[in-house]
């Protein structure tokens, strides 16, 4: 009996650990947090957190461990804009890949001189979003 109580502690700790070294990704955009076939793809590598509300993404970095950020634009909108700076400027080493609803290259090249690392314009493959985050993660630990 008290080799099944070390047995039980060990695949919990086993168990912990795995969930514990597992890099965390927030998708952050009214439609991108809803996208389940992105998020399936990406929770075969990362624990996946979901946000609607691009407004309450700089809230969720500073209370949660996050390790990159997909961060969903969907108009011209220089408030989300701000949002990108404030967490680069609190959190600079923060992996921000950019969703662009509106293909507008303007708004792009002043995403990349925020920090974003990467963007894609929608409508986007969802395979290589996954395909890019995986190789980011991958490179990070």
């Amino acid at each position: 009996m008290h080799g099944t109580i070390v047995d039980h502690y060990e695949v919990l700790l086993i168990c912990r650990m795995g969930v514990m070294s597992k890099h965390r990704v927030l998708i952050s955009g009214s439609t991108i947090a809803q996208d389940k076939e992105l998020i399936n793809k990406l929770r075969k590598s990362a624990v996946i957190l979901t946000n609607t509300e691009n407004a309450l993404t700089r809230s969720i970095v500073g209370s949660e461990t996050v390790d990159l950020i997909l961060f969903e634009i969907s108009k011209n909108n220089a408030s989300e804009l701000k949002i990108i700076k404030k967490i680069k400027t609190d959190f600079p080493e923060m992996t921000i890949l950019l969703i662009d609803g509106n293909g507008d290259s303007e708004l792009t090249a002043e995403a990349f001189s925020c920090g974003v690392r990467d963007a894609f314009r929608k409508p986007y493959k969802g395979s290589l979003i996954a395909e890019r985050v995986n190789a980011i993660l991958s490179a990070n630990k």
